[in-house]
């Protein structure tokens, strides 16, 4: 679903001697203080196939210092080869992601303000930074007491002179493209618009707004918009002739509206509060950003005539706050952020292998062992730490019942429904080890019973299996009635906290992906199960709990939903569509579209066969994913690159309309999409729309996370609401009137929509544009990936400041200088640094 396998081995050598004097060998405390680390790759190399890397630590004590009783441990998420360990280390795979480094010798010593180097070759590519080593921390093995490194950093620049600006070149031309074209009016587009601009109706200082009592709520939200973002006031009038009037009128679909905007002034039609809330959304849009200002006492909206719905009903977003726990504070920004663009659904990871989030009553441990990561993890009272948690735990990384309910409300009053997800039977770990925990701690107090209730592995299981995240004990047993204990507890736990909040829970996701090869095939529960249920193949205990788990939810009065594994099967070559579920109510997240891995048209082959799709795909839509090829931006690569255009480029009932290169970057055949799948009439009636999705494995903060999903989840919001456009109709892809499209979407994005973004709860974070440079006639023009943004440069190797050169045109180029240029908004947010 989000991550390649990782291997198990490691091959370690050393650069530099160590020295094996351990004369004047200092004591091991405070360690982590002492020493620095850093991670190195190749410059000017391919990192794409097995790449040497290096990890150097550093002494930087006055002191020398022995290694003998402290090792190293991080979380990799990348294979490592160990074939070859130097005699001196020893490495091991602890468990997921997590890895130690041993120093074998006694003996050996680091000198003052010297190094080692610890070569070792990665299985698989490095495409950027954050696929270094992270979390670093000393563990003393004499005492069992472990720290946090505290200076450590990664390697950001691969490139040399010539790739550099080979690079700034190729961006520079892909940029001067969206120059080209009128800018869009509203995002997402809607359906139908009449836009007359040489007119305006003004609103200035106190305006009057009448509605329909049963859209009280969305006005006040539109009156805390005024007040919050401008200086003119809203104030509720009675009168029908009110500046903006809100009316309630038959025959509009649950999400349509009519706005107008003429020289009566502004006036919005629908059949329910959804279609008003969107309507006001559309008004927001129409106002330019320059009138989002609190010193801006007049508002001018241009005349328009817009009817509008959208054209899918399902518009979503997926959180994951297990690998990576973000707040409730942060999750309501989100949420603000979805309603401005007229997203509706909003999936909440908030389970998995590495954290269990959310607070069920009745299983205290869920969150006092499962949400706990920390070095201390083998006492069983936390799980390890991944994905760079670190040796410390961290206070309350988990939602309380409490904040889930208020997470619910703030959903509900801006028109998005809040899907839980409980991933099972796989990224089950946390909820196995928790549950675990609960056993021992209510088997040691004598209550066998209430130790054995919600247990959820065979403790005499001996399955060899590997997860895609690298772990070997993260599946539940479906043999075990304690399982199925186990998810109706929670699930009607969840359900008392939605009718609690006012927000009665329809559907719920239970997982169902990436349960590995190998799970269950040595259970001694799975296989005493089988022969008393008739059931010949491991392969056939699948279709069996995912059909017990759905009708666990249908007694519940529930819709499960889950990844695309629920509507599948194993029939002994691979996992293929199981037509025997199709008729049986579930939903389905479909993610596996990889161009060139054979499973590009799986969501039309589910949605044809019965199953509700959702598509979600990974190669257009999973916000994880790295911008572009320069070590310097964050993020996965695993499906290749995702830009905004990649994801502006998604058709989502015509998906191979434009695809002309598989996920490793080479040209497809011209008639790739021959032999595939398309929508049939009865799956156009099944698919239900378009998601994006975030996984945080490599997102630990806040400002990560926006700059992750933000511009990106625009273009998914327009894709998901804008009607089908005639790019993508057809068998030829129209390339020139995509670019039309594209350009006018990016310009209303840059010139307009990330400055309102700079403003809205006091500004998010999203990806500051970086700047293509080419040279031309002697002289150096710039560019930003998206318009609206300026440049600032230095010419000494300096890094640009708002201080710095402003870039107003081309720049003479002088051999001997060093040019730096970056975007950087007032806010002081920072591009990545072009280097010419």
């Amino acid at each position: 679903m989000n991550i390649q396998p990782y291997k198990k081995s490691i091959w370690l050598s050393t650069t530099m001697a160590l020295l094996t004097a351990n004369l004047f060998a200092q004591s091991p405390s405070n360690i982590e203080n002492k020493i620095s680390v850093r991670w190195e790759v190749p410059t000017g190399k391919s990192l794409k196939k097995n790449p040497t890397s290096k990890l150097i630590i550093q002494n930087n004590d006055s002191q020398q210092l022995a290694l003998k009783d402290w090792s190293l441990w991080f979380n990799f998420i990348r294979g490592i080869d160990a074939k070859s360990v130097d005699s001196r280390f020893k490495l091991s795979h602890r468990n997921g992601d997590l890895f130690q480094i041993e120093f074998a010798k006694s003996n050996l010593t680091l000198k003052p303000k010297d190094t080692i180097e610890i070569n070792f070759t990665t299985l698989g590519g490095l495409i950027n930074y954050t696929d270094g080593p992270i979390g670093l921390y000393i563990s003393y093995d004499d005492k069992g007491t472990y720290a946090d490194i505290k200076k450590y950093d990664a390697q950001k620049n691969t490139f040399t002179q010539e790739q550099q600006r080979t690079y700034l070149e190729q961006k520079f031309a892909s940029n001067a493209l969206l120059a080209k074209g009128k800018q869009q009016d509203i995002l997402p587009l809607p359906e139908q618009i009449t836009v007359d601009r040489t007119k305006s109706f003004k609103l200035t200082n106190t305006i009057s707004i009448s509605n329909d009592p049963e859209f009280n709520n969305e006005t006040a939200l539109f009156i805390q918009f005024l007040q919050e973002q401008t200086a003119v006031k809203g104030q509720k009038s009675p009168n029908r002739e009110a500046q903006i009037k809100i009316v309630k009128e038959t025959g509009f679909a649950d999400e349509a509206y009519a706005l107008n905007i003429d020289n009566k002034g502004i006036e919005i039609k629908a059949s329910t509060a959804t279609g008003v809330f969107y309507g006001l959304q559309s008004l927001k849009s129409l106002l330019p950003a320059t009138d989002w200002n609190s010193k801006n006492k007049t508002l001018n909206f241009p005349y328009a005539q817009i009817k509008d719905q959208p054209r899918f009903p399902y518009r979503g977003f997926m959180l994951d706050v297990a690998r990576n726990f973000h707040s409730k504070a942060e999750v309501l920004r989100i949420l603000d952020a979805m309603a401005q663009y007229k997203l509706n659904k909003f999936h909440f990871h908030f389970i998995d292998d590495e954290g269990w989030r959310l607070e069920i009553p009745g299983l205290p441990e869920l969150t006092e062992i499962g949400s706990v990561r920390s070095a201390n993890y083998k006492d069983g009272n936390a799980i390890q730490p991944a994905y760079g948690s670190g040796a410390s735990t961290k206070e309350k990384q988990y939602l309380s019942t409490q904040d889930y309910m208020d997470i619910l409300k703030y959903a509900a009053a801006r028109h998005i429904d809040v899907i839980p997800e409980i991933e099972t039977p796989g990224h089950a770990r946390a909820a196995i080890k928790s549950m675990e925990a609960r056993y021992h701690k209510l088997k040691k107090a004598g209550d066998l019973k209430a130790a054995e209730e919600y247990v959820l592995h065979d403790p005499e299981d001996k399955s060899i299996y590997n997860s895609a995240q690298n772990w070997n004990d993260n599946v539940l047993n479906p043999a075990l009635p304690s399982s199925y204990h186990f998810l109706s507890k929670v699930i009607d736990e969840i359900k008392k906290m939605h009718d609690q909040a006012g927000v009665p829970l329809k559907v719920i996701d239970l997982g169902g992906d990436e349960t590995p090869a190998g799970a269950w095939e040595k259970s001694p529960k799975i296989e005493a199960f089988m022969k008393e249920n008739n059931i010949s193949s491991v392969h056939d205990v699948w279709p069996y709990y995912i059909n017990r788990i759905n009708e666990l939810c249908h007694s519940k009065g529930l819709i499960m939903s889950g990844w695309e594994e629920m509507g599948m099967k194993n029939f002994g070559t691979g996992m293929d569509v199981n037509p025997a579920l199709a008729d049986h109510s579930i939903n389905l997240n479909v993610w596996n579209n990889l161009i060139g891995g054979g499973q590009e048209d799986l969501a039309y082959r589910l949605a044809n066969a019965g199953y509700k799709v959702v598509f979600t795909s990974a190669y257009n839509n999973y916000m994880d994913m790295t911008w572009d090829h320069n070590f310097a931006e964050p993020g996965h690569s695993w499906v290749g690159l995702v830009d905004i255009n990649k994801t502006y480029s998604f058709a989502p009932e015509n998906y191979y309309i434009n695809l002309a290169k598989d996920n490793s970057g080479n040209d497809l055949p011209k008639d790739f999409a021959k032999n595939k799948v398309h929508l049939t009439e009865k799956g156009k009636a099944n698919f239900l729309g378009v998601k994006a999705a975030l996984w945080c494995e490599k997102i630990n903060n806040d400002i990560r996370l926006e700059e992750m999903i933000f511009p990106r989840l625009l273009a998914v919001a327009d894709r998901g609401w804008a009607p089908e456009q005639s790019w993508e109709n057809g068998e030829n892809f129209d390339s020139q009137t995509y670019q039309k499209g594209y350009a006018a979407f990016m310009q209303k994005l840059g010139n307009d929509e990330l400055k309102k973004l700079d403003k809205l709860n006091k500004g998010y974070h999203y990806r500051i544009p970086a700047v293509g440079v080419k040279l031309e006639n002697g002289k150096l023009v710039a560019n930003t990936d998206y318009p609206g943004f300026k440049i600032y440069y230095t010419e000494d190797n300096t890094e640009p400041t708002l201080k710095s050169k402003e870039y107003k045109g081309a720049i003479p180029l002088n051999n001997k200088s060093t040019y730096k240029f970056r975007t950087i908004t007032q806010n002081g947010g920072l591009g990545i640094v072009s280097t010419y």
